[in-house]
């Protein structure tokens, strides 16, 4: 079905009133495409299409190993947002590596956050399903694609966007010490931008490793939680998806104003149409670093030990090192007797 006709349907289903009808035309689409095999590989009408804002190599070398190994994944667009020309000249080689991948380009992106939402302009077939995974998305479990997507399509108009539980996301740090069997001692909010999850390395570096732990035990089952929906709050958009029909139909009222990419697909968008966004607590991704925690992160064995699960050699890349002002921050604290959270994170006792 021609991608335009199909959008205009989803628009006179959505004016009489009868989403019902479109969903179950796509449901039935979904159903008939699951039946067909070929090679062993499940063909779908819905189109899988992986978005990535890209790219920093030394993630991008791991993030492409989860990718590009599923034949579930249709295509995977790479947006063009590289700080540099060695990770740009990477990029390039990435997408000679596999005919589903495509590079994406803007003239006035520079490597900055204010850009990304400009990108969602290339979000424009309304029979895919588009998957935005930052370049820093450094574990995705097996079979993740397939299970996410066959619970986007059970749940389809239950809310506006769908996200897996996300390792080292702060709405998702809270409900894994909430809700899951993971032991977590320390402090934490319930929002996007914790004063103590997201603005300090601390908790990733205590989460990463006892993570890592539960995937080469497979415990991944300790982490997982029930699925929650997320209203009027803002949520970090490292693993997070949307219907192509619904960004056809709302068209211009889709798209972020510049620079509020991250508010407005999260929060306003959904408080705007009263459709909330949907965490599946049973599929779980890892996210390595929000940047006030990079540095610190980068400084440790952590990504080395996520390419190693992947059956991968971890890159050569330089350590970054401690500057002055590093430093300084660090007297300042001691000086006010205020120094980053402590966490101790452990998985429950195995029982017999």
């Amino acid at each position: 079905m021609d991608r335009n006709i199909f959008g205009k349907l989803h628009q006179l289903c959505c004016s009489l009133k009868e989403t019902s009808v479109f969903d179950h035309l796509i449901c039935h689409r979904w159903s008939i495409g699951r039946l067909h095999h070929r090679h062993h590989r499940i063909v779908r009408f819905m189109k899988l299409i992986v978005v990535t804002p890209a790219g920093r190599e030394k993630y991008l070398r791991l993030l492409s190993h989860h990718v590009l190994k599923s034949p579930d994944v249709h295509e995977w667009h790479l947006w063009d947002n590289c700080r540099n020309e060695a990770d740009r000249a990477y990029l390039q080689r990435l997408a000679a590596s596999d005919p589903r991948c495509r590079i994406k380009k803007l003239p006035h992106a520079d490597g900055g956050f204010n850009v990304i939402g400009d990108f969602y302009r290339f979000c424009d077939d309304a029979e895919a399903f588009y998957l935005r995974l930052d370049d820093d998305v450094v574990f995705v479990e097996d079979g993740f694609f397939q299970k996410f997507m066959t619970r986007v399509m059970a749940e389809r108009g239950s809310a506006i966007w769908y996200a897996p539980l996300i390792i080292n996301n702060a709405i998702c740090n809270s409900l894994i010490k909430q809700l899951s069997r993971v032991l977590v001692d320390g402090p934490l909010t319930c929002q996007a931008s914790c004063e103590f999850s997201w603005a300090h390395a601390s908790f990733p570096q205590a989460l990463h490793p006892v993570f890592i732990d539960a995937v080469r035990a497979n415990r991944l089952d300790d982490f997982r939680v029930p699925d929650r929906e997320i209203r009027l709050s803002r949520f970090s958009i490292n693993a997070l998806g949307f219907f192509g029909s619904d960004i056809v139909s709302l068209g211009e009222s889709f798209h972020p104003p510049s620079g509020d990419e991250e508010e407005w697909l999260s929060a306003t968008l959904p408080t705007r149409l009263d459709r909330p966004g949907k965490i599946f607590g049973d599929l779980i991704v890892a996210h390595f670093s929000f940047y006030p925690q990079e540095r610190q992160l980068l400084r440790t064995n952590i990504l080395d030990g996520y390419y190693e699960l992947a059956g991968l050699v971890p890159p050569i890349y330089e350590k970054p090192p401690i500057r002055l002002r590093d430093r300084l921050k660090q007297w300042r604290r001691g000086r006010k007797a205020s120094t980053p959270p402590h966490y101790t994170i452990s998985l429950p006792p195995v029982t017999t």
